[in-house]
Parts: C-alpha cells; structure tokens; sequence
C-alpha cells in the first residue's frame, strides 16, 4: 500500500485557530487579507499568526500574494488534495454549521490528524473486520496502541467495534475519508 500523507492536512486543521483562520479566508471577499489584517481580526501576533498561516499553506489549502512588503493570503488550494478539502470546507461553511456540528468536525478531523490512525482507517478499509493481533503485525504498532486508536476511531464514528470503516453521510468529512482513503 503506497503512503497516503493527506493526514498532514487533517493535521494542519486540528487546531482551532487555524480552522478559524480557513474559516475567514474561505469568506467570500473583494480584496484578500494580508497577515497584519488577519492578526489584528484574531487578536494574535504576527509571528503566531504567520504561522499558523504556514501551516496551512505547507498543506496546500492556503495560496499566497506579495506586494511589497505585504503578504496577502487566500483560501485558494495549491494540491487537488487540498483542492477539494478547501472546496468541502467552504460548502460546510457556507451552511453556517452550529456549534456542535462544528465539535463533530474537529472530531473527526482530530482522529484523522496522525499518520497511525490515518494508516489502521486505510488499512481496515482494505480489510474489513481485520484483527487486533493482524492490525498490530501489518502497522507494526503494540496491541495496546492498536486498541488506544480503535477506540478513538470509533468515538470519531471512523471506524465501528467491529473494525469496519464508516461512511459518513455529510460533508466534510465525506470529502476527508475519502481523501485519507485514495
């Protein structure tokens, strides 16, 4: 099976303030924010929020413009990964989503936000019902740990008790498994 990275991405969004930040860049507008707009809007220093900006930039979900001595950002994908993450997130936005919705997409987003969970969904996927034992022998993880992300995954409603991957019925996370999955 061929290394799938898209768990960085879902890494880059399991922070709120970086979800909050996709979440203005991905707010229709005329003209695009420069670091300096974007600081003084979340009450956040320049170095922090150039960071987090960076984060997401690395992944592809965040395109960049220089003007001088200006760096203005936009929710514009870079990858098709971060290309059709970006286009999920903005229809899970536009519907102006509540607030436990919102936890119920950082849960998700979470559990898919580590190359080890990342690879045990993608491994169950392939097969279904698949052992512990098996999991930790094909992940070359300890049983304990094996359980440790089973657990998460099921709380997440990734992966059920009986190690069978879930499919989601709303956006984004359709977009997400699906991702973590190709």
């Amino acid at each position: 099976m061929a290394e799938n990275q898209y768990w960085k991405v879902c890494e880059a969004l399991d922070n709120e303030k970086r979800m909050e930040l996709m979440r203005y860049l991905l707010a229709d507008r005329k003209e695009f924010p420069c670091v300096i707009e974007i600081a003084e809007k979340f009450g956040l220093g320049l170095a922090a929020t150039s960071a987090y900006l960076k984060k997401l930039l690395d992944v592809g979900l965040v395109s960049t413009k220089r003007d001088e001595r200006r760096v203005y950002y936009r929710a514009y994908a870079t990858t098709a990964e971060g290309e059709r993450t970006v286009s999920s997130l903005r229809m899970y936005f536009e519907a102006k989503p509540s607030r436990e919705r919102i936890r119920q997409v950082e849960k998700y987003i979470r559990a898919l936000s580590h190359s080890r969970r990342h690879a045990i969904v993608r491994l169950l996927n392939e097969n279904p019902g698949m052992g512990v034992e098996e999991i930790g022998h094909r992940t070359d993880m300890p049983r304990t740990t094996v359980d440790r992300i089973l657990a998460q995954l099921d709380k997440a409603k990734i992966v059920d008790l009986n190690r069978h991957v879930c499919r989601p019925n709303s956006q984004p996370e359709e977009t997400l498994l699906e991702m973590t999955l190709a």
